[in-house]
């Protein structure tokens, strides 16, 4: 049987009731401070909802109060969300601050399709009303209408223009047979591992002026130079004839990985005017493949920067393949990998002829003391395969007792620091004092004859190692 409370102890309970609400204060001297006066978001496409942004509020005096009204202003018609105090409502009332004490908000948005391309500015505001005065945080995003793409197959020739980005959530393929032409200007934005996959063939027709960017879809300043938020391009075995020029490719997993073609005489891929950096894997893994780069970057990658495996053809012309990397974890391969064999399931060795690896006029350099390993043996025993391979006119990082001696396999190679502007910040331009400057060979120069800013490699004493051109006022001729 319960029993009651003494007499005495509900007039204290009562009293200490009373006294605590008599604390909430009603002074209109009181007013809130925030976090921000703004809250901040990038661009958000459409139907697809933006990261989550939080305010916090500030209740800056000694007193208790109650906020009486926290609403957006757009009501329930607001593209935005927003979460008070554990309660998602566009209208929360009567919520109680202790003094010198805060409260989060977390807000987002959602925005509908528009049919405009350009970004459309979204603006509203979350009003507070606090002992009768009004304060107002203003919210503001741009958004963004795309096509979305989701396991979408091309099963016949497509184009994608630069009229709207495209969104690919999953997976992007291209069949056997197809053709995917991608036009300049055109920017394609890939969710969380997607990938574009391609067994056909892949054209991308950037120019120098609009590129054609593949990146990831947080569009956040955080997420401007984080790698591995998709999964990359994949050019799949069987494969051909496909072709990139003047793209920027970024913060993927793979960058791109290129599959042998299985057909003879046939090239893989064209590689031209392209950017390829911030990978956590690869920026470049061809796999039996053949492949031509020219004035391109390759860098920043926690694993190798360009991995030529498993035999092939290669050339690279006027490459700078710079790894730099360590901002998240330490990095334990050399920025350029060649590899003439394969181990198959079975735990054989499988030779692959390396039937040429030419590089010229490019720059293969990093962090570590060594950043070139030419694999061609296995547990001790030489692979019987080719490894046909020539540096000319390059700057290589080697350690000390790598052997650059034979003329059959370097020729004019320096070892010296290429004096980049500032690699740490994913500036790969060369220093006014950059050995790199004048000692190209011409003939390689004149098939790019333009930097990948557009400078002419022909106008002073001579074209530059790598992709960058530095040319001094003085050295005009």
């Amino acid at each position: 049987m319960k029993r009651a409370l003494p007499p005495i102890l509900v007039l204290i309970i009562i009293w200490f009731s009373s006294c605590y609400k008599e604390t909430i204060s009603t002074d209109p001297s009181i007013k809130l401070s925030f976090s921000a006066d703004t809250v901040l978001f990038d661009t958000v496409f459409t139907t697809i909802g933006s990261a989550t942004r939080h305010l916090k509020v500030y209740n800056p005096s000694k007193s208790d109060i109650e906020i009486a009204s926290i609403r957006l202003a757009g009501g329930q018609a607001s593209p935005y969300r927003m979460n008070v105090d554990g309660e998602a409502t566009p209208h929360a009332q009567n919520i109680f601050v202790k003094g010198n004490d805060s409260l989060f908000i977390f807000v987002d948005v959602n925005v509908n399709p528009t049919n405009q391309n350009a970004p459309l500015l979204i603006p509203d505001s979350i009003i507070f009303e606090t002992n009768g005065n009004i304060q107002d945080v203003k919210l503001v995003a741009w958004g963004q209408d795309v096509h979305l793409l989701s396991k979408e197959v091309i099963s016949e020739n497509t184009r994608f223009s630069a009229d709207k980005p495209y969104l690919i959530y999953n997976y992007l393929y291209v069949e056997p047979n197809v053709e995917l032409t991608i036009e300049a200007g055109a920017r394609l934005h890939f969710h969380n591992q997607s990938q574009l996959v391609v067994s056909g063939t892949l054209h991308v027709n950037g120019t120098l002026e609009n590129p054609v960017v593949f990146e990831g879809d947080r569009l956040e300043p955080f997420y401007r130079d984080k790698a591995g938020q998709w999964g990359g391009i994949w050019l799949a075995a069987g494969s051909h004839s496909s072709t990139i020029n003047w793209a920027e490719i970024k913060n993927a997993i793979h960058g791109i990985i290129v599959d042998t073609v299985g057909l003879a005489n046939t090239t893989t891929l064209t590689l031209h005017n392209s950017r390829i950096e911030n990978m956590s894997a690869t920026a470049l893994w061809a796999r039996g493949a053949t492949v031509e780069a020219g004035n391109c970057l390759f860098a920043n990658t926690a694993d190798y920067t360009v991995a030529l495996t498993w035999g092939g053809s290669y050339k690279f012309y006027h490459c700078t393949i710079a790894n730099y990397w360590g901002q998240y974890i330490s990095r334990k391969n050399p920025a350029l990998y060649l590899w003439n064999y394969y181990i198959d399931e079975n735990g054989n060795v499988q030779p692959r002829d390396i039937d040429m690896a030419h590089f010229a006029n490019c720059i293969v350099y990093g962090s570590r003391s060594n950043e070139l390993y030419v694999n061609s043996s296995y547990q001790g025993q030489v692979v019987n395969a080719e490894m046909n391979f020539l540096f000319e006119n390059s700057i290589l990082r080697v350690d000390n007792d790598f052997d650059i001696s034979n003329p059959n396999r370097f020729r004019n190679i320096i070892t010296e620091n290429p004096k980049f502007t500032d690699p740490f910040a994913l500036n790969y331009e060369l220093d006014t004092l950059s050995p790199a400057k004048d000692i190209g060979k011409t003939d390689i120069a004149t098939l790019f004859p333009k930097d990948l800013k557009g400078i002419s490699r022909l106008t002073d004493k001579g074209p530059d190692l790598g992709a960058f051109e530095r040319v001094e006022d003085s050295d005009i001729k």
